[in-house]
């Protein structure tokens, strides 16, 4: 049923929301006054004025342009002619064009924008700013690395940024003109290296940057009016340049590498202080060409932690699985020295289509904003419309994204030429398993671990490992903890599930959860639904992995412990768990614990007399199962996830020709876990109940302090 809550209250907030973001968008500022500037960048402006200035009397500069003492000298004597008269001069006196020449020149140092506008011409290749050459004026995205990129030169730390980014709004132009801008302003001997992904994107930054050099103002390097800049290679190379004058000089000591992934010979270069890696996410991945491999030749010659240098990824997001996924995830965990800029469709002023009639569009969009399904002739369900909205873009953008995904076959298509988030950058690749919203909506809720330490009992091994059970809290332990044990007396309460890795850092990762079942108790209604509450995720040895599973199991009250089971005829080949790891795992834990997950007997069993098989026997039967149970969990809200490494899991989680699996190089060991315990609880498990008769006391340690009295039943 269409939703009729539409009324005045709403469509005037909405438009209101909207005209603001309009016009953030347009980044209506000036580059050569500063006017707009300050609220663009959050950077500080204050207002210079000198009468004689000839188009810049009024300007609004950054703090460091009124700190400089020429500057300051002149706006105190109020213009650049009474400064020159009231100063007593050794030397030739200057003209009012030197005078201002230098103070453009300290501008232009400190004032990126302002510098491009007039030192940095582009070619345009947009209709709506026309065709041709012209200034280059930043639009909203490019501010956006601005920001950035000025907030960690001005801290000096090295520019190190990873851009994932929708497509074309001038990012690698923006970045190279940065570099370039740190050379001229900053320090001459600043040489950076341009790794393009093939030979013609190469091309393109070479002729970039000598149409660029060629009209750039001689006087902004000290040099007459007249002299003439070029690009020129260095010593014959045919990727190495320096920038020379009409008599053939080096102007500058840094030197501009410019090559590509194709070639990367062209590209080993030594004594660099910058390098921007264009399009990352395309480059040539094979055992002879590797990214990591080329990055490493580059950025072996940049010295680490050096202010004013520079390294920049940049590229379109292509698959969860390559090496521009690793250095996004990196960053974004704060793994890596570099910081994660991610530009979303909305961003971009050309991806805009003008609405016609607001109110139609605003009561079309807030009534469909809970539709599952297509309508109306649109290709997307309204509430991904509206979750566009709820992400930041205009009712214009989203215009222009009901249209555009109209041209493309696949939904992969669009959303690799214009994600609206990171996560969905890298869900363009396979047949998601698990609904985009659902995981987002269980992502909002992650949260980190409010205890980390180790469990330590009597004994390292052996029966003893399961007696005087103690958590010690330590940062960076293994062991994360939501809610420790509660040892009331209730049944059928905790269950841990155990997926087996290898130990090699390589291979799979073993991961141990638990799940607490209390809230599906009668008691709590019909609605309750489990937690997880600790987990174990790591590469360890066999053995190590069976005795801390043992130890969380019988410290969270005598858990039910399941461990994932996986024959040599059956186990995923994709999967590298270092041996045949249930086996001796299950040759360690069975003599110690009781309370060991058995699947039902088939009929065969029955007839030979077998009792229950131990384990969670996942094969091509079972898999699809718990899969497909936990995509409904997902669905319907059935479980409290608070890591965010299962929902990273499930975010790329891929149906190949009728096989769940994660991409290739990535993991899904947690997924797998939490799928087996979902599984368990809801459909093998008795629900939890009290337990009446007190049953002998056990050594554990709770929150309490107090010894669980549960036993097995």
């Amino acid at each position: 049923m269409q939703d009729t809550s539409f009324n005045t209250d709403i469509y005037d907030a909405l438009i209101a929301e909207n005209l603001k973001r309009w016009k953030r968008l347009q980044a209506d500022y000036n580059a050569v006054t500063g006017d707009g500037m300050e609220e663009l960048t959050g950077m500080k402006r204050v207002k210079l004025h000198i009468k004689d200035f000839k188009g810049l009397e009024t300007q609004w500069v950054p703090e460091e342009v009124m700190a400089d003492p020429l500057v300051y000298a002149v706006a105190k004597a109020g213009s650049i002619q009474a400064f020159i008269d009231s100063f007593e001069w050794t030397s030739e006196i200057p003209t009012v064009i030197d005078v201002e020449h230098r103070l453009r020149r300290i501008r232009h140092k400190h004032d990126f924008a302002f510098w491009a506008f007039f030192c940095f011409p582009i070619r345009y290749k947009r209709k709506k700013r026309g065709k041709g050459k012209g200034p280059f004026i930043l639009n909203y995205a490019q501010f956006q690395v601005l920001k950035v990129c000025e907030e960690m030169r001005k801290a000096g730390a090295p520019i190190d940024i990873v851009i994932c980014k929708a497509r074309q709004w001038g990012g690698s132009t923006f970045c190279i003109a940065y570099q370039f801008w740190l050379m001229v302003k900053w320090d001459e001997y600043h040489s950076f290296c341009v790794a393009a992904h093939v030979n013609d994107a190469s091309r393109r930054i070479l002729n970039m940057l000598k149409a660029a050099i060629k009209e750039y103002p001689a006087w902004d390097l000290g040099l007459p009016d007249d002299a003439k800049l070029r690009l020129a290679p260095h010593e014959g190379s045919s990727h190495d340049f320096v920038i020379k004058d009409n008599e053939d000089n080096q102007v500058l000591q840094g030197i501009i590498c410019v090559g590509s992934a194709e070639k990367p010979d062209s590209l080993r270069s030594a004594d660099l202080a910058g390098a921007h890696y264009s399009e990352v996410g395309v480059w040539p991945d094979t055992p002879e060409k590797r990214p990591e491999d080329l990055i490493a030749d580059i950025s072996g010659g940049i010295s680490d932690q050096e202010p004013l240098s520079m390294q920049v990824y940049e590229s379109t997001a292509k698959t969860p699985d390559d090496f521009f996924h690793e250095v996004c995830m990196a960053a974004v965990k704060g793994e890596s020295n570099f910081r994660c800029i991610f530009i979303p469709f909305y961003y971009i002023i050309f991806d805009t289509l003008p609405v016609k009639d607001y109110k139609a569009f605003a009561e079309w969009l807030y009534t469909h904003r809970n539709d599952e399904f297509c309508s109306d002739g649109w290709k997307s369900p309204g509430k991904y419309y509206w979750w566009l909205w709820q992400e930041g873009a205009s009712f214009e953008s989203i215009n222009w994204y009901r249209h555009k995904e109209k041209t493309f076959t696949k939904r992969s298509q669009m959303v690799n030429e214009a994600p609206a988030s990171l996560d969905e950058a890298f869900m363009s690749a396979g047949n998601l398993v698990f609904d985009f919203f659902d995981v987002q909506r269980f992502q909002h809720r992650c949260r980190p671990p409010v205890w980390e330490g180790d469990l330590i009992s009597d004994a390292h091994d052996g029966p003893d490992v399961i007696k005087n059970i103690r958590f010690i809290e330590q940062r960076g332990g293994k062991v994360k903890v939501w809610e420790r044990p509660d040892d009331s007396p209730i049944s059928d309460r905790y269950a841990v599930a155990v997926d087996i890795g290898g130990a090699n850092p390589t291979s799979d990762f073993s991961s141990i959860r638990v799940i607490d079942r209390l809230m599906m108790m009668p008691d709590f209604g019909l609605n309750g639904r489990p937690n997880i509450v600790a987990e174990i995720h790591y590469h360890a040895d066999h053995d190590k992995v069976a005795y801390d599973a043992l130890r969380l199991a019988e410290w969270y009250n005598h858990a039910l412990l399941i461990i994932e089971s996986n024959t040599l005829e059956t186990k995923d080949k994709e999967r590298d768990t270092g041996g045949d790891g249930f086996e001796y795992i299950m040759d360690i834990v069975a003599d110690i614990y009781d309370n060991l997950y058995a699947r039902k007997r088939k009929e065969e069993d029955i007839k030979e007399g077998t009792t229950g098989k131990w384990g969670f026997h996942t094969n091509v039967s079972t898999k699809p199962k718990i899969i497909d149970n936990m995509r409904a969990c997902l669905r319907d809200d059935l479980w409290d996830e608070p890591a965010k490494t299962c929902c990273e899991e499930m975010a790329i989680y891929i149906d190949d020709h009728g096989k769940f699996t994660a991409p290739p190089k990535k993991h899904d060991d947690v997924l797998m876990a939490t799928a087996i315990l979902l599984w368990v609880a809801y459909k093998e498990m008795d629900l939890p109940k009290w337990i009446v008769k007190e049953q002998p006391t056990r050594m554990t340690d709770d929150i309490k302090g107090k010894n669980s009295t549960l036993v097995k039943l």
